[in-house]
């Protein structure tokens, strides 16, 4: 580690120590996180906009007998620590007591190793660096006659968590990501990539893949309503995953029985073939070896073939449902309870094109959009197609579509679902391509 990285992380730790040491309250807990974000935006091939955040975050939870308060701040001196642990010990003393509360949870516990989260190449990225990486994004549309939008990212963050109990915490981690849409006059398309690596993403390759979509996706045409076979590949695949988490994977819905999962632990509720969990530590994935209580996290089988075997769990769930806590707990004050951040889906034994093989007429789904919860205990979604949106005839793509309008629900679908063998990362999930029967189209569009 760098002398300057170390000596931020050592100035981080003082930080925690000091608003510990500030507070006079039953229990206190000191949150801090910060970040070096950079975004260079592109439009119609040309960068539009570069920017560069610098950010430190402190979070201060204060524990009064059953009464909590939480209060932040961006300032790290001493008067901005000793004001934002005043202001929380005063929203805690005219809190309503909660008598589930089971105080903050006490240090130990030894968390996963993630060696490669950090890459100082990609901290140290620098703008020119990204703007040429849309530079190759506009070499190739241009050879194609498209025009894209989007953007490169890279970042680098530090989070440390301490509190009165023994907790002591500290990681730091990089990001990165491109996201391409091309457009044409009447198609687009789109690729995406992500790495903890900025050197591992191929802005050419993706650029490449994005502009294939859109130029085959020229003079598309109008599809019947009805139910298809269809092939999800994994961004619009992500989609449905990251509903499914937040309806139905935490111990708040499943408490409340809201949950999809509510008295169904031990009993078939996907095909068979289905395995989800949440894994911190997937090599493809960006995962983080505690939660936001410093708690160390567990990889959490959700589905095994097909069966749900459980939920994700906090400090404050755990007690109050007499379950081991799984190390889900977002920062405080958190009205949603636990959730899975990280899941990976077990692949298939296929690739896609065995997956479409014996396709007679079905459809492609690059990506989705406007989607929405329609009943959250049937995981009835409805949403769009977009950017890449295809015919497939007698296992082959035969003819560009014009976008529709679906519902279906996620549970029911990954009950008619076979898997690729590829696994991919998308935004904080990794995944394979879908293959799912009987998907509900239920109208058209003009584009």
């Amino acid at each position: 580690m760098a002398a300057e990285d170390a000596g931020m992380q050592s100035n981080y730790r003082d930080v925690l120590s000091e608003a510990l040491d500030a507070s006079a309250a039953d229990e206190t807990e000191a949150l801090i996180m910060s970040s070096e974000a950079a975004l260079t935006r592109f439009t119609d091939n040309a960068v539009h906009e570069n920017v560069l955040e610098k950010n430190v975050h402190l979070s201060v939870r204060v524990v009064i007998g059953k009464r909590v308060g939480v209060a932040s701040t961006n300032r790290i001196d001493r008067q901005g620590i000793a004001d934002v642990v005043e202001r929380a010990a005063r929203i805690a003393r005219v809190s309503p007591a909660d008598d589930n509360f089971p105080g903050l949870p006490s240090g130990g516990g030894d968390v996963g190793a993630l060696p490669d989260a950090w890459d100082a190449a990609t901290a140290a990225a620098r703008p020119q660096e990204r703007v040429e990486a849309v530079a190759a994004v506009g070499a190739v549309m241009r050879a194609h006659g498209l025009s894209a939008a989007g953007y490169v990212a890279t970042r680098s963050g530090d989070i440390g968590v301490a509190n009165t109990k023994g907790i002591r915490r500290f990681f730091r981690s990089t990001d990165a990501a491109i996201n391409i849409k091309a457009i044409g006059s009447d198609s687009s398309g789109y690729a995406e990539g992500f790495s903890r690596r900025f050197g591992d993403l191929d802005p050419t390759r993706l650029a490449q893949a994005s502009a294939k979509k859109a130029v085959d996706g020229r003079k598309p045409a109008d599809l019947e309503p009805g139910a298809y076979t269809v092939i999800l590949e994994p961004p619009a695949f992500r989609e449905f995953l990251a509903y499914l988490s937040w309806v139905g994977f935490g111990a708040q819905p499943f408490e409340q029985g809201s949950s999809f999962m509510s008295g169904r632990i031990g009993q078939p509720i996907m095909g068979d073939n289905i395995t989800l969990r949440d894994d911190f530590s997937a090599p493809l994935g960006d995962g983080i070896p505690f939660d936001f209580e410093g708690v160390p996290r567990r990889c959490v089988g959700l589905v095994e073939n097909g069966i749900a075997k459980d939920v994700v769990y906090d400090s404050y769930y755990a007690a109050k449902l007499h379950h081991p806590n799984t190390g889900h707990a977002l920062p405080a004050p958190n009205g949603d309870g636990p959730f899975p951040l990280n899941i990976v889906v077990e692949p298939g034994a296929s690739s896609l094109d065995e997956l479409m093989a014996d396709i007679r007429r079905g459809v492609l789904v690059s990506r989705t959009w406007y989607i929405r919860l329609v009943d959250q205990k049937q995981t009835l979604i409805t949403g769009m197609t977009r950017d890449g949106f295809f015919l497939i005839e007698n296992g082959l793509i035969s003819k560009p579509l014009k976008n529709m309008r679906f519902n279906e629900s996620i549970v029911g679908a990954l009950s008619r679902c076979r898997l690729a063998d590829t696994l991919v990362r998308s935004e904080n999930h990794v995944l394979p391509a879908a293959r799912i029967d009987g998907f509900h189209f239920t109208s058209g569009t003009s584009f």
